[in-house]
């Protein structure tokens, strides 16, 4: 390799993933188009023609209803008075198998945060690889890194809490191990919010890697489905009368990257690991707000996801 080539790779460590994001990218393009001959094939069948004219009748007998609305909006958040910025240590919890290159590139960004009260609690769903043991016997001679071994079938669920039993921290942070820190003041932004007693939960802002908006508050539609408002818009986007550049309260956040007491994830039974993969961070943020606490969501604290890389995508 040239040495001009390892310079621009050293400069840019996340380039790495970027590769895999996009070899994913094409996996998914190439089922799309497999799935699109499937569909093409069946669109000039006899009972393609079928299923169109039932469409069709469908239509004249029940017209369809306009856009599911959101059924919340955000409010603004203020500080209750009791609020103090803290300095207690942040546990935070990564579940992951596997995927060196994702975790090693996610606690890089950890390690350079400005606050360095924490703790890792590395949560190994059943890791082989040769590779991923290397990295782990690296990260043990650090002082404030714990290993859990929890392998078995994939739930996110049941990782957090069984992360969050071993957990020494004041507050706890759970984290996907397929995000990238952008801010190095993430922690402070977080912790000032989560310290307000009358708060719950608290989630920060996520990109993609093209620098668009992944995550922005989790809104329920008046369908039932929740949804991601702004989602794939740019980064700088401010939002209704300017909603994405204050911190507000939301009806939930996603547990990519969300943080708490740990006495206030303990009072509210940890996460419900009757849902392994999906739901189960709103169905927390839900449970929050039913004993009167907020979820709050600080577009101050920024981090890269790079969706799909860690697990796939949903079929």
């Amino acid at each position: 390799m040239a040495k001009s080539a390892i310079r621009r790779k050293r400069r840019n460590p996340s380039a790495g993933l970027i590769h895999l994001l996009n070899q994913r990218y094409r996996q998914e393009w190439e089922r799309a188009e497999a799935a699109q001959g499937e569909l093409d094939r069946l669109h000039h069948s006899p009972l393609g023609t079928l299923i169109r004219a039932m469409r069709w009748l469908k239509r004249r007998v029940c017209p369809a209803k306009p856009s599911a609305a959101l059924a919340e909006c955000a409010t603004p958040y203020v500080a209750s008075r009791e609020a103090s910025v803290s300095t207690g240590m942040v546990s935070i919890v990564i579940p992951f198998r596997d995927q060196p290159e994702l975790l090693k590139n996610c606690l890089r960004s950890v390690f350079a945060s400005s606050y360095t009260n924490f703790e890792l609690v590395l949560v190994d769903n059943g890791s082989v690889e040769r590779r991923t043991q290397k990295l782990l016997d690296r990260l043990a001679i650090r002082g404030n890194v714990r290993l859990v071994h929890a392998p078995g079938t994939f739930n996110f669920s049941k990782l957090c809490n069984v992360g969050s039993a071993v957990a020494s921290g004041e507050f706890i942070l759970f984290l996907n191990n397929d995000t990238e820190v952008l801010t190095a003041d993430w922690l402070e932004r977080l912790l000032r919010i989560a310290s307000d007693p009358r708060v719950g939960i608290v989630g920060a802002a996520l990109l993609y890697p093209d620098g668009t908006i992944q995550h922005a508050g989790l809104f329920p539609r008046t369908d039932g489905e929740w949804v991601h408002p702004y989602r794939g818009e740019r980064a700088d986007t401010s939002g209704d009368e300017g909603e994405l550049r204050r911190v507000r309260c939301v009806p939930a956040v996603t547990a990519a990257c969300m943080s708490m007491k740990r006495e206030v994830f303990h009072a509210l039974g940890g996460f419900d690991e009757r849902f392994p993969t999906d739901c189960n961070d709103v169905d927390l943020c839900q449970r929050a707000r039913a004993r009167g606490l907020s979820v709050v969501i600080t577009p101050h604290a920024r981090l890269l996801h790079y969706e799909g890389l860690s697990r796939g995508f949903k079929v």
